[in-house]
Protein backbone atom coordinates (compact mmCIF):
# COMPACT_ATOMS: atom_id res chain seq x y z
CA UNK A 1 0.00 0.00 0.00
CA UNK A 2 1.33 3.44 -0.44
CA UNK A 3 0.66 6.56 1.56
CA UNK A 4 1.91 8.64 -1.44
CA UNK A 5 -1.86 9.90 -2.15
CA UNK A 6 -3.60 9.76 -5.46
CA UNK A 7 -4.21 13.20 -7.00
CA UNK A 8 -8.22 12.55 -5.73
CA UNK A 9 -9.14 15.66 -3.61
CA UNK A 10 -10.53 14.35 0.34
CA UNK A 11 -12.12 17.56 1.41
CA UNK A 12 -14.45 16.01 4.64
CA UNK A 13 -17.62 17.84 4.89
CA UNK A 14 -18.29 19.29 8.35
CA UNK A 15 -21.83 19.79 9.60
CA UNK A 16 -23.10 22.75 11.57
CA UNK A 17 -26.06 22.33 13.77
CA UNK A 18 -28.02 25.26 13.06
CA UNK A 19 -31.67 26.39 14.72
CA UNK A 20 -33.50 27.16 12.19
CA UNK A 21 -35.82 30.00 12.56
CA UNK A 22 -39.42 30.05 11.73
CA UNK A 23 -40.89 32.45 8.72
CA UNK A 24 -44.18 34.79 9.34
CA UNK A 25 -46.05 31.56 7.24
CA UNK A 26 -44.60 29.36 9.58
CA UNK A 27 -42.78 27.70 6.64
CA UNK A 28 -39.26 26.52 7.93
CA UNK A 29 -36.49 28.04 5.83
CA UNK A 30 -34.21 25.84 3.82
CA UNK A 31 -31.04 24.85 5.62
CA UNK A 32 -28.39 26.49 5.05
CA UNK A 33 -25.43 24.73 2.93
CA UNK A 34 -23.02 22.71 4.59
CA UNK A 35 -19.60 23.96 5.57
CA UNK A 36 -16.85 22.66 3.60
CA UNK A 37 -13.25 23.35 5.19
CA UNK A 38 -10.80 25.55 3.04
CA UNK A 39 -8.13 23.68 1.67
CA UNK A 40 -5.71 26.03 3.79
CA UNK A 41 -7.71 24.77 7.12
CA UNK A 42 -7.62 20.94 5.83
CA UNK A 43 -3.78 21.48 5.57
CA UNK A 44 -3.11 23.20 8.96
CA UNK A 45 -5.04 20.75 10.62
CA UNK A 46 -3.04 17.96 9.39
CA UNK A 47 -0.05 19.50 8.99
CA UNK A 48 -0.07 20.55 12.74
CA UNK A 49 -1.26 17.13 13.66
CA UNK A 50 1.62 14.91 11.94
CA UNK A 51 4.52 17.95 12.51
CA UNK A 52 7.90 16.95 13.99
CA UNK A 53 8.11 20.33 15.59
CA UNK A 54 4.40 20.86 15.94
CA UNK A 55 5.16 22.72 19.48
CA UNK A 56 6.17 25.65 17.50
CA UNK A 57 3.16 26.23 15.35
CA UNK A 58 0.69 29.18 16.54
CA UNK A 59 -2.75 27.58 17.36
CA UNK A 60 -5.32 28.00 14.29
CA UNK A 61 -6.82 31.19 15.55
CA UNK A 62 -3.37 32.96 16.64
CA UNK A 63 -2.19 31.60 12.68
CA UNK A 64 -5.51 32.23 11.31
CA UNK A 65 -4.40 29.72 8.04
CA UNK A 66 -7.57 31.29 5.55
CA UNK A 67 -5.59 34.67 5.90
CA UNK A 68 -3.54 33.67 3.34
CA UNK A 69 -4.37 33.62 -0.63
CA UNK A 70 -2.25 31.18 -1.58
CA UNK A 71 -2.01 28.01 0.23
CA UNK A 72 1.64 27.57 -1.09
CA UNK A 73 2.07 31.05 0.71
CA UNK A 74 0.66 29.63 4.40
CA UNK A 75 2.62 26.06 4.03
CA UNK A 76 5.76 28.48 3.56
CA UNK A 77 4.66 30.62 6.16
CA UNK A 78 4.30 27.11 8.50
CA UNK A 79 7.64 25.34 7.84
CA UNK A 80 9.40 28.57 8.67
CA UNK A 81 8.51 28.77 12.34
CA UNK A 82 11.29 26.36 13.01
CA UNK A 83 14.68 27.73 13.61
CA UNK A 84 17.96 26.71 14.64
CA UNK A 85 20.40 29.37 15.42
CA UNK A 86 18.26 31.71 13.91
CA UNK A 87 17.68 30.13 10.44
CA UNK A 88 14.86 28.03 9.28
CA UNK A 89 15.77 24.61 10.16
CA UNK A 90 13.29 22.82 7.63
CA UNK A 91 14.97 22.88 4.31
CA UNK A 92 12.89 19.32 3.70
CA UNK A 93 9.18 20.12 3.74
CA UNK A 94 7.68 21.03 0.57
CA UNK A 95 4.47 20.63 -1.78
CA UNK A 96 3.92 18.40 -4.73
CA UNK A 97 2.21 18.24 -8.02
CA UNK A 98 2.59 14.62 -7.61
CA UNK A 99 5.85 14.14 -9.88
CA UNK A 100 7.52 12.73 -6.28
CA UNK A 101 4.76 10.05 -5.73
CA UNK A 102 5.35 8.97 -9.51
CA UNK A 103 8.71 8.65 -8.95
CA UNK A 104 8.96 6.68 -6.46
CA UNK A 105 6.41 4.42 -7.63
CA UNK A 106 8.88 3.41 -10.18
CA UNK A 107 8.04 6.22 -13.62
CA UNK A 108 10.03 9.44 -14.59
CA UNK A 109 9.26 11.59 -17.23
CA UNK A 110 12.29 13.04 -19.44
CA UNK A 111 15.12 12.47 -20.59
CA UNK A 112 16.67 10.28 -17.98
CA UNK A 113 20.14 11.97 -17.66
CA UNK A 114 22.05 14.65 -15.68
CA UNK A 115 24.71 17.02 -16.17
CA UNK A 116 27.31 19.27 -14.55
CA UNK A 117 30.22 21.22 -14.71
CA UNK A 118 33.43 19.67 -14.82
CA UNK A 119 35.18 23.10 -15.88
CA UNK A 120 34.09 26.24 -16.78
CA UNK A 121 33.67 25.08 -20.29
CA UNK A 122 33.09 21.44 -19.69
CA UNK A 123 29.87 20.38 -19.29
CA UNK A 124 29.58 16.39 -18.97
CA UNK A 125 26.90 14.02 -18.47
CA UNK A 126 26.94 12.92 -15.40
CA UNK A 127 23.97 10.09 -15.01
CA UNK A 128 22.14 8.17 -17.28
CA UNK A 129 19.02 6.00 -16.24
CA UNK A 130 19.19 2.44 -17.93
CA UNK A 131 16.23 2.31 -20.27
CA UNK A 132 15.59 5.98 -20.03
CA UNK A 133 15.17 8.05 -23.71
CA UNK A 134 19.18 9.49 -22.66
CA UNK A 135 20.33 5.80 -22.55
CA UNK A 136 18.37 4.64 -25.82
CA UNK A 137 20.15 7.08 -27.82
CA UNK A 138 23.58 6.06 -26.35
CA UNK A 139 24.25 8.34 -24.71
CA UNK A 140 26.65 7.80 -20.85
CA UNK A 141 28.54 9.22 -18.58
CA UNK A 142 31.48 11.10 -18.85
CA UNK A 143 30.46 12.11 -22.46
CA UNK A 144 31.23 15.41 -23.34
CA UNK A 145 28.08 18.31 -24.23
CA UNK A 146 29.56 20.34 -27.15
CA UNK A 147 26.68 21.98 -28.43
CA UNK A 148 22.47 21.75 -27.33
CA UNK A 149 20.56 22.69 -30.48
CA UNK A 150 23.47 24.14 -32.24
CA UNK A 151 24.68 26.68 -29.91
CA UNK A 152 28.54 25.82 -28.85
CA UNK A 153 28.24 28.67 -26.24
CA UNK A 154 27.80 26.84 -23.04
CA UNK A 155 30.47 28.42 -20.66
CA UNK A 156 29.19 28.39 -16.85
CA UNK A 157 28.38 32.00 -15.83
CA UNK A 158 26.49 31.45 -13.07
CA UNK A 159 26.38 33.02 -9.08
CA UNK A 160 29.99 31.21 -8.36
CA UNK A 161 31.65 33.47 -11.16
CA UNK A 162 29.10 36.19 -10.34
CA UNK A 163 27.81 35.71 -13.84
CA UNK A 164 24.36 36.85 -14.66
CA UNK A 165 23.25 32.92 -16.12
CA UNK A 166 21.93 33.36 -18.73
CA UNK A 167 23.72 30.46 -20.45
CA UNK A 168 23.43 28.27 -17.19
CA UNK A 169 19.57 28.48 -17.73
CA UNK A 170 19.37 28.03 -21.22
CA UNK A 171 21.37 24.72 -20.33
CA UNK A 172 18.94 23.89 -17.71
CA UNK A 173 15.88 24.56 -19.73
CA UNK A 174 17.36 22.44 -22.49
CA UNK A 175 17.63 19.30 -20.41
CA UNK A 176 15.99 19.58 -17.97
CA UNK A 177 12.22 21.12 -18.82
CA UNK A 178 12.26 20.64 -22.75
CA UNK A 179 10.30 18.14 -24.98
CA UNK A 180 12.84 17.72 -26.91
CA UNK A 181 16.29 18.63 -27.54
CA UNK A 182 19.33 18.22 -29.83
CA UNK A 183 22.93 17.47 -28.86
CA UNK A 184 26.51 17.58 -29.67
CA UNK A 185 28.44 15.05 -27.69
CA UNK A 186 31.99 14.11 -27.74
CA UNK A 187 32.98 10.32 -26.72
CA UNK A 188 35.86 9.51 -24.62
CA UNK A 189 37.76 8.14 -27.67
CA UNK A 190 37.37 11.82 -28.88
CA UNK A 191 34.82 11.45 -32.02
CA UNK A 192 31.66 13.74 -32.01
CA UNK A 193 28.25 12.09 -32.50
CA UNK A 194 24.92 14.55 -32.50
CA UNK A 195 21.84 13.18 -30.55
CA UNK A 196 18.32 14.13 -31.06
CA UNK A 197 16.68 13.32 -27.75
CA UNK A 198 13.03 13.04 -26.73
CA UNK A 199 11.28 13.74 -23.16
CA UNK A 200 8.88 10.54 -22.21
CA UNK A 201 7.63 8.67 -20.00
CA UNK A 202 10.10 6.00 -18.90
CA UNK A 203 10.40 2.68 -16.02
CA UNK A 204 13.04 4.26 -13.19
CA UNK A 205 16.10 1.63 -12.85
CA UNK A 206 18.14 2.59 -9.56
CA UNK A 207 21.07 0.61 -10.72
CA UNK A 208 23.13 2.62 -12.49
CA UNK A 209 26.46 0.85 -12.49
CA UNK A 210 26.98 -2.62 -10.74
CA UNK A 211 30.22 -4.64 -11.58
CA UNK A 212 32.73 -6.81 -9.46
CA UNK A 213 36.30 -5.39 -9.51
CA UNK A 214 39.81 -6.71 -9.05
CA UNK A 215 41.91 -4.87 -7.35
CA UNK A 216 45.06 -5.57 -4.92
CA UNK A 217 43.89 -9.15 -4.50
CA UNK A 218 41.06 -8.37 -3.98
CA UNK A 219 36.96 -8.68 -5.15
CA UNK A 220 35.29 -5.78 -4.62
CA UNK A 221 31.82 -5.40 -5.23
CA UNK A 222 30.75 -1.75 -6.83
CA UNK A 223 26.95 -0.62 -7.24
CA UNK A 224 25.71 3.01 -8.33
CA UNK A 225 22.65 2.88 -6.48
CA UNK A 226 20.93 6.10 -7.54
CA UNK A 227 16.96 6.50 -6.12
CA UNK A 228 15.09 4.91 -3.31
CA UNK A 229 11.47 3.74 -5.72
CA UNK A 230 9.19 1.56 -4.35
CA UNK A 231 10.49 -2.25 -3.35
CA UNK A 232 8.50 -3.95 -5.50
CA UNK A 233 10.04 -1.84 -8.41
CA UNK A 234 13.68 -1.82 -7.02
CA UNK A 235 13.75 -5.44 -5.98
CA UNK A 236 14.37 -6.89 -9.42
CA UNK A 237 17.25 -5.01 -10.27
CA UNK A 238 18.67 -5.04 -6.63
CA UNK A 239 18.78 -8.98 -6.28
CA UNK A 240 20.63 -9.81 -9.48
CA UNK A 241 23.45 -7.47 -8.56
CA UNK A 242 23.27 -8.93 -5.01
CA UNK A 243 23.01 -12.68 -6.59
CA UNK A 244 26.54 -11.44 -8.86
CA UNK A 245 28.23 -10.46 -5.53
CA UNK A 246 27.72 -13.25 -3.44
CA UNK A 247 28.37 -15.83 -6.18
CA UNK A 248 31.74 -14.03 -7.05
CA UNK A 249 32.27 -14.49 -3.75
CA UNK A 250 33.56 -10.49 -3.38
CA UNK A 251 35.67 -9.49 0.09
CA UNK A 252 34.67 -5.95 -0.23
CA UNK A 253 31.72 -3.41 -0.81
CA UNK A 254 31.64 -0.19 -2.04
CA UNK A 255 28.32 1.65 -2.51
CA UNK A 256 28.27 4.40 -4.38
CA UNK A 257 25.20 6.92 -3.34
CA UNK A 258 26.82 10.41 -4.71
CA UNK A 259 23.35 11.09 -6.15
CA UNK A 260 20.51 9.42 -4.43
CA UNK A 261 18.35 11.62 -2.89
CA UNK A 262 16.28 9.29 -1.14
CA UNK A 263 13.11 8.11 -1.85
CA UNK A 264 10.98 4.74 -0.25
CA UNK A 265 11.92 3.52 3.57
CA UNK A 266 11.16 -0.05 2.75
CA UNK A 267 13.77 0.00 0.16
CA UNK A 268 16.38 1.38 1.98
CA UNK A 269 15.88 -1.03 4.98
CA UNK A 270 16.01 -3.93 2.18
CA UNK A 271 19.41 -2.31 0.68
CA UNK A 272 20.28 -2.47 4.41
CA UNK A 273 19.49 -6.15 5.47
CA UNK A 274 21.16 -7.17 1.87
CA UNK A 275 24.17 -5.47 3.12
CA UNK A 276 24.28 -6.10 6.56
CA UNK A 277 26.20 -9.17 8.15
CA UNK A 278 24.50 -12.36 9.44
CA UNK A 279 24.79 -11.41 12.86
CA UNK A 280 22.13 -8.60 13.05
CA UNK A 281 19.61 -11.80 12.12
CA UNK A 282 15.26 -11.73 11.63
CA UNK A 283 13.94 -9.79 14.23
CA UNK A 284 17.12 -10.36 16.50
CA UNK A 285 18.87 -7.14 16.45
CA UNK A 286 17.38 -3.39 15.64
CA UNK A 287 18.22 -1.53 12.19
CA UNK A 288 16.27 1.96 13.90
CA UNK A 289 13.51 3.67 15.58
CA UNK A 290 11.26 6.51 14.46
CA UNK A 291 10.49 9.33 16.71
CA UNK A 292 7.42 11.39 16.48
CA UNK A 293 6.35 14.32 17.90
CA UNK A 294 4.39 14.17 21.90
CA UNK A 295 1.03 14.43 20.67
CA UNK A 296 0.99 11.88 18.03
CA UNK A 297 3.18 9.81 20.75
CA UNK A 298 -0.13 10.26 23.12
CA UNK A 299 -2.48 9.40 20.44
CA UNK A 300 -3.34 13.02 20.75
CA UNK A 301 -4.51 14.58 17.32
CA UNK A 302 -7.64 16.50 15.96
CA UNK A 303 -10.85 15.07 14.28
CA UNK A 304 -9.50 15.63 10.63
CA UNK A 305 -6.84 13.45 11.16
CA UNK A 306 -8.66 10.45 12.87
CA UNK A 307 -11.43 10.90 10.41
CA UNK A 308 -9.60 11.34 7.24
CA UNK A 309 -9.98 7.46 5.63
CA UNK A 310 -6.71 6.85 4.04
CA UNK A 311 -7.72 5.83 0.31
CA UNK A 312 -8.35 2.37 -1.11
CA UNK A 313 -8.47 1.28 2.92
CA UNK A 314 -10.97 1.39 5.81
CA UNK A 315 -8.74 2.94 8.57
CA UNK A 316 -7.90 6.37 9.28
CA UNK A 317 -4.71 8.60 9.03
CA UNK A 318 -5.42 9.02 13.00
CA UNK A 319 -5.33 4.63 12.73
CA UNK A 320 -1.87 4.60 10.53
CA UNK A 321 -0.06 6.92 12.62
CA UNK A 322 -1.13 5.06 15.49
CA UNK A 323 0.32 1.96 14.17
CA UNK A 324 3.49 3.51 13.30
CA UNK A 325 3.76 4.76 16.86
CA UNK A 326 3.26 1.34 18.18
CA UNK A 327 5.91 -0.59 15.73
CA UNK A 328 8.31 2.28 15.84
CA UNK A 329 11.10 0.30 16.56
CA UNK A 330 12.50 -1.52 13.33
CA UNK A 331 14.02 -4.83 13.58
CA UNK A 332 16.57 -6.15 10.40
CA UNK A 333 15.72 -8.95 8.58
CA UNK A 334 19.03 -10.33 7.19
CA UNK A 335 18.18 -10.90 3.52
CA UNK A 336 20.65 -13.01 1.16
CA UNK A 337 23.80 -14.35 2.42
CA UNK A 338 26.21 -11.90 1.96
CA UNK A 339 28.26 -11.97 5.75
CA UNK A 340 30.93 -8.72 5.14
CA UNK A 341 32.44 -6.90 8.30
CA UNK A 342 32.79 -3.68 6.08
CA UNK A 343 31.30 -1.76 3.71
CA UNK A 344 32.50 1.80 2.28
CA UNK A 345 30.31 4.54 0.72
CA UNK A 346 30.93 7.06 -1.77
CA UNK A 347 28.42 10.23 -0.39
CA UNK A 348 28.11 14.15 -1.80
CA UNK A 349 25.86 16.84 -1.45
CA UNK A 350 23.34 15.43 -3.15
CA UNK A 351 22.98 12.24 -1.02
CA UNK A 352 19.97 12.47 1.44
CA UNK A 353 17.55 11.19 3.95
CA UNK A 354 16.81 7.39 2.14
CA UNK A 355 20.83 6.87 1.98
CA UNK A 356 22.30 8.49 4.74
CA UNK A 357 19.46 6.23 6.75
CA UNK A 358 20.85 3.04 5.10
CA UNK A 359 24.70 4.25 6.13
CA UNK A 360 23.88 4.98 9.59
CA UNK A 361 21.61 1.59 10.54
CA UNK A 362 24.74 -0.19 9.56
CA UNK A 363 27.08 1.48 11.78
CA UNK A 364 26.47 -0.27 14.81
CA UNK A 365 27.09 -3.65 13.27
CA UNK A 366 30.13 -3.56 10.81
CA UNK A 367 32.70 -1.13 10.00
CA UNK A 368 31.54 1.72 7.90
CA UNK A 369 33.36 4.28 5.86
CA UNK A 370 32.48 7.43 4.12
CA UNK A 371 34.02 9.04 1.29
CA UNK A 372 33.59 11.48 -1.08
CA UNK A 373 31.74 14.94 0.00
CA UNK A 374 29.72 15.86 3.39
CA UNK A 375 26.21 14.44 2.98
CA UNK A 376 22.82 16.75 3.04
CA UNK A 377 21.95 16.38 6.32
CA UNK A 378 18.44 14.39 6.47
CA UNK A 379 17.79 12.20 9.47
CA UNK A 380 14.11 12.78 9.22
CA UNK A 381 10.97 11.62 6.75
CA UNK A 382 7.31 12.45 5.40
CA UNK A 383 4.02 10.34 5.00
CA UNK A 384 2.25 12.09 1.64
CA UNK A 385 -0.75 13.76 1.81
CA UNK A 386 -3.19 14.51 -0.65
CA UNK A 387 -5.14 17.94 0.04
CA UNK A 388 -6.85 19.72 -2.28
CA UNK A 389 -4.29 19.87 -5.75
CA UNK A 390 -1.35 19.39 -3.71
CA UNK A 391 0.44 16.79 -2.18
CA UNK A 392 2.18 17.47 1.34
CA UNK A 393 5.34 16.45 2.45
CA UNK A 394 5.57 17.47 6.12
CA UNK A 395 8.42 16.30 8.25
CA UNK A 396 6.92 13.67 10.48
CA UNK A 397 9.22 11.51 12.18
CA UNK A 398 13.02 10.90 12.72
CA UNK A 399 14.70 7.94 12.60
CA UNK A 400 17.77 7.05 14.83
CA UNK A 401 19.87 3.95 15.08
CA UNK A 402 20.81 1.28 17.43
CA UNK A 403 23.82 2.85 19.24
CA UNK A 404 23.47 3.92 22.82
CA UNK A 405 22.29 6.41 23.09
CA UNK A 406 20.84 6.40 19.28
CA UNK A 407 22.34 8.36 17.08
CA UNK A 408 20.32 10.18 14.08
CA UNK A 409 21.44 13.86 14.74
CA UNK A 410 23.40 14.81 11.29
CA UNK A 411 20.87 17.28 10.14
CA UNK A 412 24.33 19.27 9.05
CA UNK A 413 25.05 16.31 7.03
CA UNK A 414 27.43 13.28 7.19
CA UNK A 415 31.77 14.08 7.54
CA UNK A 416 33.72 11.66 5.33
CA UNK A 417 35.89 9.54 7.03
CA UNK A 418 38.69 10.11 5.29
CA UNK A 419 38.12 14.76 4.96
CA UNK A 420 41.63 15.58 7.07
CA UNK A 421 43.71 13.33 4.55
CA UNK A 422 41.96 14.42 1.22
CA UNK A 423 44.14 17.01 -1.09
CA UNK A 424 42.26 19.84 -2.84
CA UNK A 425 43.14 17.32 -6.35
CA UNK A 426 40.92 14.64 -4.66
CA UNK A 427 37.81 16.56 -3.10
CA UNK A 428 36.12 17.39 -6.20
CA UNK A 429 34.14 14.94 -8.44
CA UNK A 430 35.77 13.95 -11.99
CA UNK A 431 32.67 13.65 -14.20
CA UNK A 432 35.21 12.57 -17.30
CA UNK A 433 35.49 9.38 -15.93
CA UNK A 434 32.65 6.50 -16.23
CA UNK A 435 31.69 4.15 -13.84
CA UNK A 436 34.04 1.85 -12.36
CA UNK A 437 37.24 3.80 -13.56
CA UNK A 438 39.84 3.06 -11.45
CA UNK A 439 41.11 6.49 -11.86
CA UNK A 440 37.90 7.64 -10.96
CA UNK A 441 38.89 10.26 -7.95
CA UNK A 442 35.68 9.20 -5.31
CA UNK A 443 36.13 5.49 -5.86
CA UNK A 444 40.01 5.23 -5.56
CA UNK A 445 39.09 6.81 -2.11
CA UNK A 446 37.10 4.42 -1.34
CA UNK A 447 39.40 1.61 -1.96
CA UNK A 448 42.37 3.62 -0.21
CA UNK A 449 40.34 3.52 3.14
CA UNK A 450 39.29 -0.13 3.34
CA UNK A 451 43.51 -0.77 2.88
CA UNK A 452 43.17 -2.12 -0.55
CA UNK A 453 46.42 -1.67 -3.02
CA UNK A 454 45.80 1.09 -5.64
CA UNK A 455 47.80 0.65 -8.62
CA UNK A 456 49.33 3.99 -9.98
CA UNK A 457 46.74 6.96 -11.00
CA UNK A 458 46.10 5.64 -14.97
CA UNK A 459 45.14 9.06 -15.80
CA UNK A 460 43.27 7.83 -19.01
CA UNK A 461 44.79 8.70 -22.56
CA UNK A 462 41.17 8.53 -23.62
CA UNK A 463 40.14 11.31 -21.35
CA UNK A 464 39.25 14.65 -22.63
CA UNK A 465 42.12 16.99 -21.57
CA UNK A 466 41.19 20.17 -19.74
CA UNK A 467 42.88 22.74 -17.59
CA UNK A 468 42.50 21.49 -13.91
CA UNK A 469 42.79 25.43 -12.88
CA UNK A 470 39.60 26.43 -13.42
CA UNK A 471 38.60 23.63 -11.58
CA UNK A 472 39.47 25.62 -8.08
CA UNK A 473 37.10 28.32 -9.30
CA UNK A 474 33.72 25.59 -8.36
CA UNK A 475 32.43 25.13 -5.16
CA UNK A 476 31.03 21.61 -5.06
CA UNK A 477 28.43 21.75 -7.33
CA UNK A 478 28.02 24.31 -10.22
CA UNK A 479 24.80 23.27 -11.14
CA UNK A 480 21.50 23.64 -9.37
CA UNK A 481 20.42 20.58 -7.38
CA UNK A 482 16.70 20.42 -8.72
CA UNK A 483 16.53 16.72 -7.72
CA UNK A 484 13.97 15.27 -4.83
CA UNK A 485 15.89 14.98 -0.98
CA UNK A 486 13.20 12.69 0.83
CA UNK A 487 12.27 9.55 3.01
CA UNK A 488 9.00 8.53 2.82
CA UNK A 489 7.19 5.98 4.41
CA UNK A 490 5.15 4.24 2.10
CA UNK A 491 3.70 0.89 3.98
CA UNK A 492 0.30 0.54 6.32
CA UNK A 493 2.43 -0.09 9.04
CA UNK A 494 5.49 -0.78 10.78
CA UNK A 495 4.29 -4.35 12.24
CA UNK A 496 4.94 -5.70 8.23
Amino acid sequence: MTTLLSRTALIAALFSLVLVACRKNDKPSPPPEPTVPSVNDSMYFLFKDQYLWNDVIPDSATFRPNSYAKTEDMFNALISFKKQGGANMDKYSFLDDGTIAGEIGGVSVGFGMDVNYNELNDLRVVSVYPGSPAYQQGIRRSWRITAINGNTDLAYDGEQVHGPGTTLNRVINAIYYSNSTQLTLQKPDGSSVPVSVESTSYDINPVLYSNVLNVGGKKIGYLVFNQFIRLNKAQPFLDPVFDHFISSGITDLVVDLRYNGGGAVETAEYLANLIAPFSVGTDAKLMYSDYFNADLSAHRYSNYLKSRIVPGYDFSWGDLFDSWVAYAAVPFKKAKTLDLSRVAFIGTSQTASASELVINVLKPYMEVKLVGDVTYGKPVGFVGMHIGKFDMYAVSLWSKNAENPPNGDYFNGMIPNDAATTTPDDQYEDYSKDWGDLDEVYLRRALKIMGIALPSPLMSRTAIAAPRNNRKLLLRNPMPDIHFKGMIETRENHKK
